[in-house]
């Protein structure tokens, strides 16, 4: 029996869960320019200070330098990713197309169907380099709090160091699970009408 020509059609894409688009959105584009910022002032702190006054104050400056790199990087990924996310509802506000048009729908859900997947690849790789970006401050941040030397208050240095190392590895622990978790649902989603099914 001959295959129609719809059946072929890849379906309308959407990410899962819906808001996923928006949340990385904010996360890129918010929280990364202010810890990019955060990251490079402390960068500079740890760069003009004395060496005795840090525990390991080149060490720390290299892991500042590439989380703010790893930031900056994840929002100029972001920002590429961004341009190929639209809806189904995106395609026919702005080509004022009715549902009998079939050729024209077609070849708009194939385009969609690849800019999906454009937007995926890129805004994963974006977020990947956010997480990474926001853990390697955290280390940045506990090892310019470690006092050197010549540092006064050691025992508190040390108390707010060992915070930031525990929040660190906290962070890296819920990275993994949140990133099952969306993995999970994207396997169990149910293809319907709207989430890429058939209409």
């Amino acid at each position: 029996m001959p295959t129609s020509l719809d059946d072929l059609t890849p379906p309308w894409q959407s990410p899962t869960p819906l808001g996923y688009g928006q949340g990385a959105k904010e996360a890129q584009f918010v929280a990364a320019p202010l810890l990019a910022a955060a990251a490079l002032g402390l960068a500079g702190v740890v760069a003009g200070a004395k060496d005795k006054l840090f525990l390991l104050s080149g060490p720390t400056l290299l892991v500042l330098v590439l989380s703010a790199m790893s930031l900056i990087f994840s929002i100029q990924l972001a920002y590429h990713a961004r341009k190929f996310l639209y809806s189904r509802q995106d395609v026919y506000d702005w080509y004022e197309i009715g549902s009998s048009d079939e050729q024209a729908l077609r070849k708009l859900r194939i385009g969609q169907f690849n800019d999906f997947r454009t937007w995926r690849k890129y805004n994963n790789r974006a977020n990947s380099c956010f997480n990474t970006g926001s853990v390697l401050l955290a280390f940045g941040v506990a090892g310019a709090l470690a006092p050197g030397d010549d540092s006064t208050q050691r025992v508190w240095r040390w108390c707010a160091a060992g915070i930031v190392l525990a929040c660190a590895f906290g962070e890296i622990y819920w990275q993994r699970k949140l990133k099952r978790a969306v993995n999970e649902r994207a396997r169990q989603t149910v293809r319907t009408v709207g989430q890429g099914g058939p209409e």
